[in-house]
């Protein structure tokens, strides 16, 4: 996986020329390659279809972009927004259109009728600044972009949307907004960061001819996850098997108030295929959780005359974990006395592999020492402000480097570390991290996260790796997420609904669908 910066593109394409690939030639096969994707997803023929193009080369992308829409029958129109091409070879590339039936407007010159044409188009592409960008957006493009960002045309931005810094992904406020970011050769940095992701739509990537060798010396140290990756983990199931054979999961989950918690890590847990699941939590629980579940064993822990748990509970549940293969720790748990008691007892004393959600992470974030003398393989799941509670950051400094703040805090503890949020990261002990790319914003949501964490205790608990588990979690969580969404609309989904797609896709990992 490459992400590149603006400087080692341009020391890319430095070398590529050096090794005989000019620059008009890239920008003749960055436009072709683009223009070829742009048809295979929009219907452009006989639509009318405007191109913003800057002065740089950028700009130039979008000439050949310009040409090779019009060839295959699109209405196009180029909008200059700065005035003529500063670049030689932009230059060249306006030239060759001139002589066609391709419209060209002046911005400075002919406002209303650029105005005009964004209105009429079907299709809008943006090609003004690319990586070029930084500092703010000129006065004069400030109202026109206010424009392009209010058209009900789709908007497809050429390398990086215009507004978007490329290498750290800040944004001016009238950035334009892509539903689809073509970028060339690699990734961008700016693009994968939570702001440049807000703009840039699906990202594809797609090459123009630079070879490969060139870009070795900047392959990214992470990997995405892909179905095939976690189809790779999932085994047949024996004929001749038995419950015993499919792990036992032990949960600390749910409090007063926060028995739903327990209620959705148990069932994801229950759905993603684990033998038996025992669910521990305060006895007076029981009612509104068995109300709701019958598939699991309770383990019905004393409480005090307040509602806490009783000393006599840690005993209790150190019994059920000797005889676990995993445990789920910290959803809807709180942070009472009581609760603390059990969480730090749990992570002194038990030894099966321990997921720590929730309460749970925020319990030992305040005795952050507890987790470098764990027996136990462990398996965090903070959001980003639970992860600023366990190494003393900010939230703005975590989500500013994500990845570094996982990987450190992961070499640190020895745990294998899953920080939620866009572009989820895993991050194992010595191993290069891996991001998450599936997923939607309908997922933000109270109880996502505690399906997730049920499903990555499930895995565990069947005899996955704690790195392989989050993997497989991650991915197949985010993926049913989108389904739910495709089907329901994002806004409508809940986490349930979750838990309700995962039938397909384990259908899909059984070749039965």
């Amino acid at each position: 996986m490459y992400i590149l910066t603006t400087a080692q593109m341009r020391a890319i394409e430095k070398a590529a020329a050096e090794d005989g690939l000019e620059e008009l030639r890239l920008m003749e096969n960055a436009g072709s390659a683009a223009a070829r994707l742009i048809r295979s997803v929009y219907e452009i023929s006989g639509r009318p279809v405007a191109l913003l193009c800057g002065r740089g080369n950028n700009g130039g992308d979008g000439f050949v972009i310009a040409r090779k829409l019009q060839e295959t029958g699109a209405r196009v129109t180029v909008i200059l927004t700065s005035g003529q091409p500063s670049s030689e070879n932009a230059a060249d590339m306006l030239l060759r259109i001139r002589k066609s039936e391709i419209e060209i407007i002046s911005l400075e010159t002919e406002p209303y009728v650029a105005a005009s044409s964004l209105r009429e188009a079907s299709l809008i592409v943006d090609a003004v600044y690319g990586l070029g960008f930084h500092g703010s957006l000129p006065d004069h493009l400030r109202g026109f972009f206010r424009t392009v960002n209010s058209c009900a045309a789709p908007l497809v931005a050429i390398d990086v949307p215009s507004g978007v810094n490329a290498d750290t992904g800040e944004a001016d406020a009238d950035a334009l907004k892509a539903e689809l970011t073509i970028t060339f050769t690699a990734n961008k940095a700016g693009l994968v960061t939570s702001d440049g992701a807000r703009l840039c739509g699906s990202v594809r990537v797609v090459s123009i001819g630079i070879d490969e060798k060139l870009l070795k010396p900047y392959l990214s140290d992470q990997t995405e996850i892909n179905f095939e990756m976690v189809r790779s983990c999932f085994r047949e199931r024996n004929p001749e098997s038995s419950k015993g054979d499919y792990g036992r999961l032990l949960t600390l989950c749910g409090s007063r108030g926060m028995v739903g918690a327990s209620v959705m890590a148990v069932r994801a847990a229950l759905r993603c295929g684990a033998g038996l699941v025992i669910s521990a939590l305060p006895s007076s629980l029981y009612p509104v959780a068995a109300a709701q579940l019958c598939e699991p064993v309770f383990c019905l822990l004393e409480e005090t005359i307040g509602g806490d748990f009783a000393l006599p509970s840690r005993a209790v549940l150190r019994e059920q974990a000797r005889k676990a293969d995993a445990m789920l720790i910290g959803c809807g748990l709180g942070q009472s006395e009581g609760a603390v008691s059990m969480v730090l007892d749990c992570l002194e004393n038990i030894e099966c592999p321990i997921v720590l959600d929730a309460d749970g992470i925020n319990i030992a974030a305040k005795h952050i020492n507890k987790l470098k003398t764990v027996r136990a393989p462990l398996v965090l799941t903070p959001h980003p402000g639970e992860m600023a509670r366990l190494t003393g950051k900010t939230i703005a400094q975590v989500q500013s480097d994500r990845m570094g703040a996982a990987r450190q805090f992961a070499d640190d503890t020895g745990a294998v570390v899953v920080l939620k949020g866009y572009h989820t990261v895993i991050a194992s002990p010595g191993r290069p991290p891996l991001v998450n790319t599936t997923g939607n914003p309908g997922m933000a949501t109270g109880g996502s996260g505690d399906v997730l964490a049920g499903m990555i205790a499930s895995f565990i608990a069947q005899g996955m790796e704690p790195g392989e588990a989050a993997m497989c979690g991650v991915h197949l969580h985010g993926l049913a997420g989108d389904r739910a969404a495709e089907k329901l609309s994002q806004r409508y989904i809940l986490p349930t609904d979750i838990i309700n797609e995962l039938s397909g896709l384990f259908l899909i990992l059984e070749n039965r669908s």
